[in-house]
């Protein structure tokens, strides 16, 4: 059994509609879910738990569901920068680290979802992205390039060398 702690904000995603979105992990998953004091309990059998427990993780990361379902097909993987990790502890130096990563009006973060064919969700102090393998790795580079002070256009046309096979 793996035990997956919700964010309070994230709750109601899963308790809404009486458990839809429980039930539907549980259905493409082979998992059985259980809802308990602000966790999400997982019981299933060898990587059907852990798929479902990545399924889980991306929707409390912020992304849509269907999008965190594409982690159901193999070819689809959840990777997880912690910002904390990465640059400095300073809540306003964080604050301007994910702004980079989002843009004005999350237009950065469309553009690199659009360039990288990742899916990107900043979430608290958390860059998380869902994707193929090449496609995460360009992605993760193109992050990497922003928090080092990279202009957005040398990391967008990175990205589209990288989408080119350049």
């Amino acid at each position: 059994m793996t035990l997956v702690p919700l964010p309070s904000n994230r709750v109601a995603m899963f308790e809404k509609n009486e458990g839809k979105l429980l039930r539907e992990i549980e259905t493409r998953g082979s998992v059985k879910l259980k809802l308990a004091d602000g966790s999400v309990e997982i019981e299933g059998e060898g990587g059907s738990e852990y798929i479902a427990e990545q399924v889980v993780r991306a929707v409390c990361l912020g992304f849509e569901p269907q999008k965190a379902f594409k982690l159901f097909n193999d070819e689809f993987f959840l990777e997880i920068i912690d910002l904390e990790q990465v640059v400095s502890r300073n809540e306003k130096r964080l604050a301007q680290y994910k702004a980079r990563l989002i843009g004005t009006e999350g237009k950065a973060r469309k553009t690199m979802e659009e360039l990288s064919g990742a899916f990107v969700s900043v979430y608290d102090n958390k860059v998380a992205l869902i994707g193929r393998f090449e496609d995460l790795k360009a992605a993760k580079e193109g992050i990497k390039m922003l928090l080092e002070g990279k202009t957005h256009n040398s990391v967008y046309a990175f990205l589209e060398k990288q989408r080119k096979g350049l």
